[in-house]
């Protein structure tokens, strides 16, 4: 049997605490066996509380990333912010996939991070560009094959990675390059919670 607990209950001093919670009805309910203690996800609840954050940069089938050529997006967050990101990217040949520590950068577009609870008005606290010019690459942290088969006739390639935290005010940059000889479609996409 589930013990509700009072509200006026929540303001008395006591010397013992039991686990409580309120459920979706702001019923107060002590924790135990007929009402167990809810858990959830860390990325479903950032993404509840409006905290989860994405954005990327696509080269379509109709605007093409040429051969040799990079997407780039280089990315900052604000003082005492370490963002658990990950990292998903897509070429239609074969393509190689990098993150850079500490880089320098100027120009290129800014991108605005899309809040992924389209019900919430949170704002992220990054800064990002797609395509600076790149003074330094910094430190190489990750480097990935996209393997997508050669010339006209390729398949396609697609890498991601498990979670990353990232440093506050640290420049970061993502890069992709199409090594596949023709030019394809291709895309970086950043996901992350604060």
């Amino acid at each position: 049997m589930a013990i509700e607990v009072q509200r006026e209950s929540l303001d008395t001093k006591s010397q013992h605490v039991s686990v409580s919670f309120a459920d979706k009805d702001n019923v107060q309910y002590l924790a135990g066996s007929a009402k167990p203690f809810p858990t959830e996800d860390v990325t479903l609840l950032r993404l509840e509380e409006g905290k989860a954050f994405a954005l990327g940069v696509v080269r379509s089938f109709a605007d093409p990333l040429p051969d040799d050529e990079s997407i780039d997006i280089a990315i900052a967050f604000a003082a005492g912010v370490t963002p658990n990101i990950s990292i998903s990217g897509l070429c239609a040949g074969d393509a190689m996939g990098f993150l850079y520590e500490g880089s320098v950068v100027t120009g290129g577009t800014a991108i605005t991070a899309l809040n992924k609870n389209r019900n919430s008005l949170v704002t992220s606290q990054s800064a990002a560009l797609s395509n600076p010019t790149v003074t330094t690459l910094g430190t190489p942290i990750l480097s990935q094959i996209l393997i997508g088969g050669q010339g006209k006739k390729a398949g396609g390639g697609e890498i991601g990675s498990s979670d990353l935290i990232l440093k506050p005010l640290t420049t970061y940059l993502f890069r992709l390059t199409n090594i596949n000889g023709t030019a394809h479609a291709a895309e970086i996409v950043l996901e992350w919670y604060e």
